[in-house]
């Protein structure tokens, strides 16, 4: 807003010297050009009271929580703020604990501090990880600052860092996952919610555990119908090589699914080649890449039944190149 009021007082002075020089010449009108000119120019150069963010966390079930600043050097005309924090994941542990489910779906939003200005940030650069016994892990976040906490219980630290120009913001909350006691079950004839369920994993086997390219959606969950279909699409192909073999685990989610369908998928119509079902005795299946699929699509299908009724849908889509 302060921005937007100061450009509005430089017009105001602009018209009123328009009126006071009565201008009828062309000379006069190029000065009052120039001069229009170099006024504004400072209402898209100067930083008005563009100071640090509120991060907050949204979660399902809870909505604008609340991130606590940790290291931030920032520069605003509202002035300099400069905080240092030795050991951000002793610093996170002792704040207020934000208790989350295994697999819940979240997201991270940044306001503008109303004590202090404006949000005027350009394409800043956000970055998530977690913290747990001295060990950072990356988290994978979508263009709408998305992403899904992980399927393991226990405690974490998370931090957010928010970089814009040469100003460095640092945020961490005391996250803890745990599952609630009527995780694993079937109530009522519904599933837990679908944020509760551990996802299936692809891993290229002999990649020291690194995560293969995929992506994992929930179909229909608790109101499925004979329309509930999933339309396939393309996706982003994760590296393999003739003679890799990837490994397609699902051993955590329960409740375990009673049907697990392997599709093929022609990249060409995106519509499904091959179908084969899998034994549900197993819990992980592995596919070895050759000349006849080194650029093939797949999608795994799990289905949650009572009866011949379908309850729960969810598909693990991953491509091959």
């Amino acid at each position: 807003m302060g921005r937007i009021f100061k450009c509005a007082q430089r017009l105001k002075v602009i018209h009123l010297f328009k009126e006071d020089a009565n201008i009828k010449n062309t000379k006069h009108t190029i000065f009052v050009g120039v001069l229009f000119i170099f006024l504004l120019t400072g209402c898209f150069g100067e930083d008005y009271d563009v100071g640090v963010p509120i991060a907050h966390l949204q979660t399902g079930s809870k909505i604008n929580l609340q991130l606590t600043e940790a290291n931030v050097s920032w520069r605003s005309s509202s002035g300099e703020v400069d905080e240092t924090i030795d050991n951000i994941e002793e610093f996170g542990s002792a704040q207020d604990e934000i208790r989350v489910s295994p697999n819940q779906k979240a997201s991270l939003e940044f306001k503008e501090n109303e004590e202090n200005g404006g949000d005027i940030w350009t394409d800043p650069t956000i970055k998530a990880s977690l913290w747990k016994n001295g060990k950072q892990t990356n988290i994978n976040l979508k263009d709408n600052r998305e992403f899904h906490f992980p399927t393991s219980e226990g405690n974490y630290v998370l931090e957010i860092n928010f970089i814009d120009s040469a100003n460095k913001a640092q945020y961490i909350a005391n996250i803890v996952i745990d599952k609630t006691s009527q995780q694993n079950e079937v109530t009522g004839g519904k599933l837990p919610n679908f944020t509760f369920m551990a996802m299936p994993t692809v891993k290229k086997i002999n990649s020291d555990g690194l995560v293969f390219d995929n992506s994992y959606d929930e179909v229909c969950w608790n109101n499925c119908s004979d329309d509930s279909t999933y339309k396939y699409s393309e996706i982003h192909s994760g590296d393999v090589e003739l003679g890799d073999k990837l490994l397609i685990e699902w051993s955590e989610m329960e409740p375990h699914p009673t049907e697990v369908n392997l599709h093929q998928i022609d990249t060409k119509d995106y519509k499904v080649i091959e179908k084969v079902e899998i034994d549900t005795n197993t819990a992980s299946i592995e596919i070895g890449v050759g000349e006849e699929n080194s650029n093939a699509q797949y999608a795994i299908e799990f289905l949650w039944k009572e009866g011949n009724e379908i309850i729960g849908k969810s598909m693990l889509n991953f491509r091959l190149e």
